[in-house]
């Protein structure tokens, strides 16, 4: 959990928060004193619909006013239910003469307030006004929340978008009541966080947390305790986890939701909070393979932040079952309820599907899989003709070995001077290159001693294996050695190869290099070892100089400041104290410690 926030203190974090949402969004209107969000082009012939509670899950609920959606959405301070008159005066702001259904989440203060705010509305001659309390959490079971119910967390959010669509479509006031009520009551949620979250300002919240490697599943949205506390497990068993607390129908303490084959199901997948689009990308994978594997395709997928607990790192998942609502009420089918789902809005927060919704039919009945498209794998091609200069094959390989293998020893040490100066993945880059090329060598690389291919081979190995600017500056080089090389051999069948030659042909690589790259000795680069040993080279200084040239090269990056690549940002040794040698320079370095130590005398 991290505690390190912009804002030090929540107490007038919300309120700005509020300002700032409201002028990123003309449509929106807002109340400062009374932290009351509304719609600025608020239409008093559609039923009104208000959710709200406290602050801290953003973008729900604020982040859903809109044209579509909510009317207006009451905030209270971080984890706090507004009060009764916030929830009142945005009663008044966006009247209707329709009426008014207060959303709201199964929390015993937004029971209270927004209770007491539809009691004071009804006083003072609101005649429609109306609750419908959220509750999706499975994870609590039923013997424990039986004078409670179900907890409210992310499924509330496909409530307000659906109803939201059927008040802007007329739906009549006596008919979204009994449908928000039944939408919750077959939605099913489940939460895991890795941690809890941390709110500005508030003291103890330092002292709360998840030990590592362990998680808890069944969380609310407030930072309390999950229902389980486990030993982290590899994400296909957690999500199984998930799945299982959501589906199964045997389990009578936590089978809330009715779920059957054919069933029509809404998939919702929510950040919490602090989890990258990356790793929720994944999650959505890995939910939706093992929901085929049940027999279950979900007929939409929404996947981002819903609901969030402030910066926890977690997830939730939803399933709403559409066919279990439509076949509770007349007056809705599941197609009408997927109509309402996909409609346009203007709110902030919800993602546009009115833009993807409905299909063409060409893609209406598409698999999951059908949209990966599989490339034939590129055969290896061994190019056996045009110019060829063989050479000793054994102390080729026997480099390469040495060097992969020197290259792959250094890699904790890589990743260590990479976190500092870098993004932290020189290591990691460097250690597949090194396993490319000793994968490369169980293949046969080199074992016909022929330079050219062994050339043309390295470019392609190094540039499939390990990516990043380092990769590419070696797969240049190599290419241009490559060349280099067969433009010699064809000048000259019989040349000799001695220390003349390859300083020429690697200063040739070297010229072709430059011209991709700006990166000069003095930058703090890998050009700092790379070019010493080519100039050593190409002045005949011999081998083991230009090798100790190119060590004092890259150890010489100790005492540099970055000029060129993301190290650049990093600041000088003298803001962050004692920096280590250039990672991609010390990387070169053992590969040219590899070829003095098997051809130096």
């Amino acid at each position: 959990m991290t505690d390190r926030h912009i804002f030090p203190d929540h107490t007038t974090l919300v309120f700005r928060s509020l300002k700032g949402l409201v002028a990123a969004n003309p449509y929106l209107n807002l109340i400062p004193s009374l932290k009351v969000v509304y719609r600025a082009d608020h239409d008093s012939s559609k039923v009104s619909l208000i959710c709200g509670g406290g602050s801290g899950h953003e973008p729900g609920t604020v982040g859903f006013v809109g044209k579509g959606l909510l009317s207006a959405s009451v905030a209270g301070d971080v984890f706090a239910s507004p009060s009764a008159r916030q929830v009142n005066a945005a009663i008044k702001m966006v009247g209707s003469e329709k009426g008014v259904i207060l959303i709201i989440t199964n929390y015993t203060g937004d029971n209270l307030h927004f209770g007491l705010a539809r009691l004071m509305a009804q006083s003072a001659g609101v005649k429609n006004v109306e609750l419908v309390v959220v509750g999706d959490d499975v994870s609590v079971p039923r013997s424990r929340g039986k004078y409670l119910g179900r907890r409210c967390l992310a499924g509330i959010t496909l409530v307000c978008k659906i109803m939201g669509a059927g008040s802007e479509a007329d739906m009549p006031f006596e008919q979204l009541v009994p449908l928000g009520r039944s939408l919750s009551s077959n939605t099913a949620s489940i939460a895991v966080a890795l941690d809890h979250c941390h709110v500005p300002g508030r003291s103890g919240d330092g002292e709360w947390h998840i030990d590592e490697g362990r998680c808890e599943i069944g969380l609310g949205l407030h930072n309390e305790t999950g229902v389980f506390n486990i030993a982290q497990p590899g994400p296909e068993e957690l999500i199984t986890k998930l799945l299982d607390l959501l589906l199964k129908q045997d389990d009578p303490e936590r089978s809330f939701v009715k779920f059957k084959d054919g069933d029509e199901l809404v998939l919702l997948v929510n950040n919490m909070g602090a989890m990258s689009e990356l790793e929720m990308g994944a999650v959505v994978d890995e939910v939706l393979v093992q929901l085929e594997s049940r027999n279950i395709i979900p007929v939409r997928i929404l996947q981002g932040p819903f609901m969030g607990s402030m910066n926890m790192p977690g997830i939730s998942l939803s399933l709403l079952n559409l066919t279990n609502v439509a076949d509770e009420h007349s007056f809705v089918s599941t197609s009408e309820l997927l109509e309402f789902l996909d409609a346009p809005h203007n709110s902030p927060a919800w993602p546009a599907t009115a833009q993807r919704y409905p299909l063409p039919e060409t893609l209406r009945n598409r698999k999951r899989t059908d949209a990966f498209t599989e490339v034939e794998e590129e055969k290896e091609e061994v190019y056996t003709g045009g110019a060829k200069l063989i050479v000793d094959a054994k102390s080729i390989r026997e480099t390469l070995k040495i060097a992969a293998e020197e290259v792959l020893a250094l890699e904790p040490q890589l990743t260590k001077w990479d976190t500092i100066v870098g993004d932290g993945d020189c290591g990691e880059t460097c250690a597949l290159g090194a396993k490319g090329v000793l994968e490369a060598l169980n293949k046969g690389l080199g074992s016909n001693g022929d330079l050219v291919e062994l050339f043309r081979t390295l470019t392609q190995v190094i540039d499939d294996s390990m990516g990043g600017t380092l990769g590419a500056i070696f797969s240049i080089f190599l290419a241009g050695l490559t060349t280099s090389l067969i433009k010699s051999v064809e000048i000259n069948p019989n040349l000799k190869v001695d220390e003349k030659f390859f300083g020429e042909i690697t200063n040739e690589a070297l010229e072709i290099l430059q011209q991709r790259t700006n990166a000069r000795i003095g930058h703090r680069t890998v050009m700092d070892s790379l070019i010493p040993f080519v100039n050593s080279l190409k002045q005949l200084k011999g081998l083991n100089e230009s090798v100790e040239n190119c060590i004092k090269g890259g150890e010489s990056t100790i005492k540099l400041e970055a000029k060129m690549g993301r190290a650049a940002y990093a600041g000088t040794g003298s803001e962050r104290g004692v920096m280590p040698p250039d990672p991609g320079a010390m990387a070169f370095v053992q590969v040219i410690k590899a070829i003095g130590k098997v051809f130096g005398n």
